[in-house]
């Protein structure tokens, strides 16, 4: 059985400044990037050489970017839900592209690590093979996804339990405006 679900997306609009405020703690998350297998294996996961600071200081605006799959059934299996997730996330990051290309000057934050490549070149010590390409999360740069969902679109975050998805997924992330 697959995963039945439908799609909502929403949008909210920021400073910069305030979010970074509200929500952007690097100290606090980079804890949690270390744990996860994509740490030092991608060139949009820290360690970074450089501040994630820089980069939120390099913006004023931020158009937040909520994408949800609702499921349509209760306790629909987990592995299918995932599979669901994956293939969304390929849709997700294609709008962003799309807003990116239409405003010039902006950067937008994918929800979760990058996956354009098979095989990151950071496993080899080599440079990244499309960094025209490269984006970074708001996770990846101190954001806090779980925060930001219950502020600006007043959901929580759910999470599996059990081999059963939860009620919905969400993706979070955004464009960066100058």
């Amino acid at each position: 059985m697959s995963f039945q679900y439908h799609i909502r997306e929403m949008t909210a609009e920021t400073t910069v400044s305030a979010f970074v405020e509200g929500f952007v703690r690097v100290e606090k998350f980079l804890p949690f990037c270390r744990q996860c297998g994509s740490y030092n294996t991608r060139w949009t996961c820290p360690p970074f050489d450089f501040d994630p600071m820089t980069v939120w200081h390099a913006y004023t605006g931020l158009r937040l970017y909520a994408r949800i799959l609702q499921a349509d059934a209760p306790e629909q299996p987990l592995e299918d839900a995932l599979e669901a997730l994956k293939q969304e996330k390929l849709q997700y990051r294609e709008r962003l592209r799309q807003w990116e290309q239409a405003t010039p000057g902006s950067q937008m934050l994918l929800a979760g690590t990058c996956h354009e490549c098979p095989e990151c070149e950071r496993t080899q010590g080599r440079p990244c093979k499309r960094p025209e390409m490269l984006r970074y999360s708001m996770e990846a740069l101190g954001g806090d996804v779980e925060g930001c969902l219950q502020h600006y679109f007043h959901r929580p975050m759910l999470w599996g339990r059990d081999g059963k998805a939860p009620a919905y997924y969400a993706l979070v992330g955004g464009l960066l405006l100058k």
